[in-house]
């Protein structure tokens, strides 16, 4: 099964020169260019939307929620005496 799709829009016709001299230089087609951008575009988006509801759990958290480093470590699977000694130094 094919692992892509195809995506056709219209392009700037006077920033288009511009398009193939950045893949030149770059030595990349512009199949490639814009894939890589689309695709960095998307993960920064995620990350954004990440760090927001990051944002909005800290701050609607109260001192019951808070775990000691300790406990952090364990939940996160960090549980041999030697990483945690590493990881606090």
């Amino acid at each position: 099964m094919k692992q892509t799709v195809r995506i056709n829009f219209e392009f700037p016709k006077e920033v288009y020169p511009y398009l193939k001299l950045v893949c030149a230089d770059k030595q990349t087609s512009i199949r490639e260019f814009a894939t890589e951008l689309l695709v960095q575009a998307i993960e920064e988006y995620e990350d954004e939307m990440l760090a927001k509801k990051a944002d909005s759990r800290l701050e609607s958290m109260t001192e019951e929620d808070y775990i000691d480093f300790n406990e952090a470590c364990k939940l996160a699977g960090w549980d041999d005496e030697d990483e945690l000694s590493d990881s606090v130094q």
